[in-house]
């Protein structure tokens, strides 16, 4: 989509690239009808709970806060790139196609990473590799705004966040269904993206006033190196499972 985008934008108006989305979306229509059979699903957990209840219980619940204020952290990083990615990339005289091309190497890197983290999540605590996701996306952003971006650079940066990506969606929803099961799952996973969504508002706005300001994107990659490093941080060390309070016995065999 970024390359045929990016090719739309150089030869047509973008009122041309505006009514090539729109059909997308006409298009997408019918795949949401297909789709709503995923509806009829038995939810799991929260059997006896109701919505007021459960909402009023994650917000109290240590780990869905932390993990919501990380998913902040998260929308802000990654929207401040996606925005100011082509205009960095054009003040650094580079061709216009790479930003497009960097974006969709991140898409299709993210098929990847998402899978990765589905696996590894399924076998180590989740909580922790989320954190270790948001450190790693603030070691590779400093290692590619350190140095001026050439082609080659700005592709392997590409290819490593978008390991590092959409990997968090997996995390993030098996940590809401571990926390209250399925039941109510699209609801809490609906308010922490909208935490996301302002984090990523922010990381719009927040970068380009700072380059109006400075004429220079280092005090915002900067900061948002620090805020990702500190969301990792206290995502692994708080966001875990707390003590629960009435653990079940586990039924044991009568003895033959």
């Amino acid at each position: 989509m970024p390359l045929t985008t990016q090719e739309i934008l150089a030869h047509e108006a973008w009122q041309i690239g505006a009514l090539f989305f729109l059909a997308l979306a006409l298009v997408m229509l019918p795949a949401g009808f297909w789709a709503g059979g995923a509806d009829l699903m038995p939810g799991r957990g929260a059997g006896r709970t109701s919505m007021r209840e459960t909402l009023g219980q994650a917000m109290r619940h240590r780990p869905f806060l932390v993990m919501s204020g990380a998913y902040f952290v998260c929308g802000l990083n990654l929207v401040f790139l996606t925005t100011h990615l082509p205009t960095y990339l054009a003040i650094c005289g580079q061709d216009p196609m790479l930003s497009a091309e960097a974006l969709a190497v991140i898409g299709g890197m993210n098929c990847v990473g998402s899978l990765a983290a589905g696996w590894l999540g399924a076998r180590y605590p989740k909580h922790i590799l989320l954190g270790l996701l948001y450190i790693l996306r603030a070691g590779v952003f400093t290692a590619y705004f350190m140095m001026p971006p050439t082609p080659a650079s700005t592709l392997l940066f590409a290819a490593a966040m978008g390991m590092l990506w959409l990997s968090v969606a997996p995390l993030v929803s098996g940590l809401v269904a571990e926390m209250f099961g399925t039941r109510y799952m699209a609801t809490l996973l609906g308010i922490s993206f909208v935490l996301h969504q302002v984090g990523s508002s922010l990381g719009a706005f927040g970068g380009g006033l700072i380059f109006d300001m400075t004429g220079s994107y280092d005090a915002a990659w900067k900061t948002g190196v620090l805020v990702g490093f500190a969301a990792g941080i206290v995502q692994i060390l708080a966001g875990g499972p707390g003590r629960r309070r009435g653990r079940a016995l586990e039924p044991r065999l009568a003895p033959t």
